[in-house]
């Protein structure tokens, strides 16, 4: 009965000092509250190690310590127990891990033959105290427990002789240590329910060299390397999650207690929501690396300082403290700046290209990296990068030794990269500045060379290619130094900001437009023609925002910069032109818009032929002109050339042809031919979600076209689904004060007056009205067309002398710009002669 007396006492102690009650206790290791009671009286002793350890685990006892609680139990550890470190108090979750780990390597499923597995992963992810945490937790498994560390032959061979103590085998004082390891090897060949932990082994060949061919045992290894071979099984072990992330930093910086759970993590966010904001910021800067939350938690435990304050001493400080390890750490002394340095160059010194890999990969987002930026432009990387990348074999070598230790990760099948954030910290700190700039001015000229020109024939086609660069392109933009002026620059931020207006992300594109524009007039002069193709394409940003006063000088410049330098009959001058004529149409200049995509179309057909793609784009503006002016008869065999070669181009599901089959519908309707038209629509809206997505600006306007048909038909519910999905689309896409706005907003107008909502039409109305007059100006057609429909909600509404001052108005627009003769005023002159005579 001592031993009980000894352990219950110890065990009031131990929790006692913890501070906990024996209610809590119990709950936390899953007994009854009774349990811990007759334990502590020393009525009866626990029924297994299992017990007395997560007893220990909960109490935070130290490795003395809980072996003097193991021995007061008389479930003491295996006498056969070497493992140098403690129990690690703030161990964190990885739960599913260590089930799996238990699942395959548990004593119950060995047979006559070894059962090994690996843990592989980028240093400092957490093998070592995963493997600590599985020998602690599952000693009870086995008759034996060992530890070896083997980073090196020395290592190694000092841990079989601390073995061979252990065991206390014969000779294990013998001066030959070869014959002492031999005793070691065959203990294991002849024993059985052993468990073997090497721990960071570097070479994997070691393993098969230090123990017998045949063995009865359990081993798992902890390794950087992710090829096993034929040697064992692994699991690649990758950052910690969010919330047991942020629960690890918490409890080793001593925020919480080590016995904290979720729970109180949820609790902190509602108590102290400050705390739990900049352990979240540290957690995603820190991307879950276990090894730099440590460090962080132990930083803030010395100093004192709070999480906040390391948050920010690591935006400002970031690689000073990435090198500062802390006190105490003896089973991972090594700080995450000095693991990482030295896996990059014991990588390296395999593959010298590998450096030159990792400095790219550095520059950009770390994340799905594609390898098409090294293999089609490794021209501008580096010599080494150069030489490797012109043979599949030796490229796949670099990526092969990278990834092997596990600095980057492949997705083969996408064919993209990866790097961990802190790696790239590192990689970043070490290089000068002169370094820094040179590799980013690389990364700058191959993804230049490797981005896409978006062009009108092939624009579609590249959107995938352009996605997979964009992120990188866009951060190598931003790390470029203000003041680099290079051509390369200028081209690259060209070629974005084209992807960028192509996807309705005008914003994002603007800058990087105007910094284009910017480098190429001081490096090139403000006359050389590459400043005319930036000024243009700067323009058309400008029209597809509404922005016409600013675009029309911008059309102008590159109009007379393009006929000085190229000649007046150069294509290049025609798509000036073009442009220029459509931001005249979008104002109903239809006068001025004529002879100019008249000249356009024909430098187009005499320089490209007359089954190219831009002559195809000629006809159809000049159609769209006479379409909206009433001339259906010049139109429609404008319309037709222009989709035959359409269809011979580009095939039958192009959003070109889309925008086509949209222009015959409004032609059909024009001429009456409604049921015609309807298919066209659905037929356009399908082939623009499938090729540009269901929230591009330009389905907004398919929607549109088909509500307005839907509406005149009486299917009112139709409509107003599709008016709302449109006037979403173009608010998130393009702003809450695009012009694009009021097809939506005035059909929903008119939407509501037909159906008797006439409070709402008119809101609706006068939103649209003041957004066409301050946009388009209060001589558009578009601003008649809202007159005219506010008009006919007056005479609804029984004001008369308003609705015909409004329908004077419309008739008098429409009048001038689109000719008495059009059907848009015949309406609107048929309209004021009925307000007249009411």
């Amino acid at each position: 009965m001592e031993s009980m007396s000894s352990f219950g006492e110890m065990l009031k102690t131990f929790r006692t000092r913890k501070r906990l009650t024996q209610q809590t206790l119990a709950a936390k290791i899953g007994v009854h509250r009774n349990t811990i009671s007759i334990w502590e009286r020393g009525d009866y002793l626990p029924e297994s190690k299992t017990f007395v350890l997560e007893v220990a685990r909960q109490l935070g006892l130290a490795e003395q310590e809980t072996r003097q609680l193991l021995e007061a139990s008389l479930t003491a550890l295996s006498p056969y127990w070497h493992v140098p470190y403690p129990r690690n108090p703030f161990f964190t979750g990885r739960e599913a891990i260590l089930e799996a780990l238990h699942t395959y390597l548990h004593a119950d499923h060995m047979v006559a033959h070894t059962q090994s597995y690996a843990l592989h992963g980028l240093g400092g992810v957490g093998k070592t105290q995963l493997a600590l945490e599985y020998a602690y937790r599952h000693a009870l498994d086995y008759s034996a427990v060992f530890w070896i560390g083997a980073e090196a032959v020395e290592s190694i061979v000092s841990g079989l002789l601390r073995i061979a103590e252990v065991l206390q085998l014969p000779g294990r004082d013998e001066k030959n240590q070869q014959h002492v390891v031999e005793a070691v090897q065959q203990w294991f060949a002849t024993h059985r329910q052993w468990l073997l932990i090497w721990d960071n082994v570097e070479d994997l060949g070691m393993v098969d060299r230090f123990l017998p061919s045949v063995r009865q045992g359990t081993i798992l290894l902890t390794t950087r390397c992710r090829v096993l071979g034929t040697l064992t099984r692994g699991m690649d072990l990758l950052p910690m999650e969010q919330e047991e992330g942020m629960l690890f930093l918490l409890r080793r910086a001593k925020v919480v207690e080590p016995e904290a759970t979720r729970e109180h993590l949820q609790q902190l966010a509602v108590n102290m929501p400050a705390e739990y904001a900049a352990t979240e910021q540290l957690m995603t800067a820190l991307e879950g690396l276990p090894l730099a939350l440590d460090q962080a938690g132990a930083y803030i435990e010395e100093t004192g300082c709070s999480l906040q304050t390391y948050l920010e001493f690591f935006h400002a400080r970031r690689a000073v403290l990435l090198k500062q390890r802390g006190e105490g750490s003896r089973d991972h002394p090594e700080s995450v700046s000095t693991t990482f340095t030295l896996a990059i160059t014991t990588t390296a010194q395999r593959h010298p290209a590998v450096w030159d890999l990792l400095r790219v990969c550095a520059l950009l987002q770390p994340d799905a990296i594609p390898e098409e930026l090294f293999r089609q432009g490794a021209e501008y990387l580096g010599t080494q990068l150069q030489a490797v990348s012109r043979d599949a074999l030796d490229w796949n070598r670099v990526i092969a030794s990278a990834c092997s230790s596990s600095l980057l990760h492949r997705q083969s099948e996408e064919q993209m990269l990866s790097i961990h954030r802190l790696v790239q910290a590192v990689l970043l700190d070490a290089m000068t500045e002169e370094e820094r700039e040179l590799w980013t001015r690389r990364a700058v000229e191959a993804l230049g060379a490797v981005f896409p020109e978006v062009l009108p024939s092939t624009e579609y086609a590249t959107w995938k290619q352009c996605e997979r660069l964009l992120p990188h392109a866009l951060l190598c933009l931003q790390r470029a130094d203000v003041a680099d002026e290079s051509l390369a620059l200028a081209s690259l931020a060209y070629r974005v900001a084209q992807y960028l207006r192509t996807r309705g992300r005008y914003t994002e594109a603007e800058p990087l437009l105007q910094r284009a524009l910017q480098i190429r007039e001081q490096a090139q002069g403000p006359d050389h023609p590459d400043v005319a193709r930036v000024l243009n394409y700067l323009a058309v940003l400008y029209w597809s925002q509404g922005r016409y006063t600013e675009a029309e000088p911008l059309y102008q410049r590159a109009l007379r910069i393009r006929e000085q330098a190229q000649g007046p009959d150069h294509p290049d001058v025609a798509t000036s032109l073009n442009n220029l004529a459509l931001l005249y149409w979008s104002q109903g200049k239809y006068a001025e818009a004529e002879p100019l995509y008249q000249r356009a179309l024909r430098i187009r057909e005499q320089a490209q032929g007359p089954d190219h793609l831009d002559v195809a784009i000629s006809l159809n503006n000049l159609a769209d002109l006479y379409l909206e002016r009433g001339r259906y008869a010049e139109a429609e065999p404008l319309y037709l050339q222009a989709l035959h070669i359409l269809e011979q181009t580009l095939g039958s599901d192009h959003p070109l042809m889309a925008q086509m089959l949209n222009n015959l519908a409004l032609l059909s309707r024009g001429q009456g031919r409604d049921a015609e038209a309807e298919p066209l629509y659905r037929q356009a809206l399908h082939i623009l979600e499938q090729a540009l997505g269901p929230d591009h600006p330009e389905v907004a306007q398919a929607l549109n076209n088909l509500a307005d048909l839907t509406r005149e038909q009486g299917k009112y519910a139709e409509a107003e689904s599709l008016y709302r999905r449109a006037l979403r689309i173009t608010e998130q896409s393009l702003g809450s004060e695009h012009p694009d706005l009021t097809s939506s907003l005035n059909g929903l107008a008119s939407l509501s007056r037909e159906q008797g909502k006439y409070a709402e039409a008119e809101s609706l109305y006068q939103r649209a009205l003041t957004f066409r007059e301050q946009h388009l100006g209060q001589q558009h057609p578009e601003t008649a067309q809202t007159l005219h429909d506010l008009a006919l909600l007056r005479q609804k509404q029984g004001n008369l002398c308003e609705a015909l001052s409004l329908a004077e108005r419309a008739l008098k627009i429409r009048s001038q710009s689109l000719g008495d003769a059009h059907p848009k005023t015949v309406a609107t002159r048929t309209l004021y002669a009925q307000l007249v005579q009411e």
